[in-house]
Formats: structure tokens, sequence, C-alpha cells
């Protein structure tokens, strides 16, 4: 993520918004934002952010060339990394790569609780705990019921 690009975006978020990522393309000139709050973030809210950046001159300076944008939330295919989207997720099947004694693992299982430093799965009416440090990736299972 490009420092300068980061702190422009950063400088207009709401309140409770966190900026996920940043990325940029130079050849095409093409910006990705993806923003996330512990709240749904609102079509509205992303049109607000596009526009507040769209108008800024620091941007404009960035790419005097002209550039595109696109500003959105992260989608289902992307990783849970932040306690709140594990609560927002809460109730769901989640896929979970993990370390257990240096050796990366995986379990299917349903989100039950979320706390300060670990979450609880139910995966086989067994109970786990796992800690966000031993976490490498989870992803929300997409079902169609």
């Amino acid at each position: 993520m490009n420092d300068t690009l980061k702190n422009i975006v950063e400088g207009h978020l709401l309140r409770g918004q966190i900026l996920l990522d940043a990325k940029e393309d130079l050849r095409g000139n093409y910006l990705r934002i993806i923003i996330d709050s512990e709240k749904n973030i609102t079509l509205n809210d992303t049109a607000s952010l596009t526009k507040a950046l769209r108008d800024s001159t620091e941007i404009d300076s960035m790419y005097p060339n002209g550039y595109r944008l696109e500003v959105s939330t992260p989608g289902l295919d992307n990783s849970l990394k932040l306690p709140f989207q594990y609560k927002k997720n809460i109730n769901r099947s989640l896929t979970v790569s993990y370390l257990e004694n240096k050796i990366e693992k995986k379990i299917k299982g349903k989100l039950v609780n979320v706390y300060e430093r670990n979450i609880e799965l139910i995966s086989s009416s067994k109970s786990i705990i796992l800690d966000y440090e031993q976490i490498v990736d989870a992803k929300v299972n997409v079902s169609f019921k």
C-alpha cells in the first residue's frame, strides 16, 4: 500500500471507517480502495468517499494524466482480518487456516463467539478456540440456502 495514497484516503474517511487496502496500478492509473467499518458500509458511504477523493487536489497532483477510481467494501472472497469483521459474521460458516505447533491446519466451522483475543468455532460438534495470532487466513463460506 502506497503510504502517500494511504494518508490521503485516511484523511477522507468518516469516523469508524477503516482503510483495509489501497492498490494502484500505475500502468492504467487505476486506484482501488477497500474500506470497512463495524457498522455496515452503505452505497452512499462509498459514493461520498469517491466524490471526496475525486475532489482531492492531492490525488490529482499524483496522477496529472488522470486516473480511474473504485471505492468498495471487502467482497465475499476477501479474508477476515480484524476482530470487528469476525463479529459481523457470527453464526456464519468459516474456513480458517491456522497454525498449531508451527504446522498449518485448516478447519471449517460455524463462528459462534468473538472475543478480544480469539474466536470460537463449532466444528463436528466440538468447540475450537483460535487466537487471532494463530489465524493465517479466514474466509466466510458462501451459502445459497
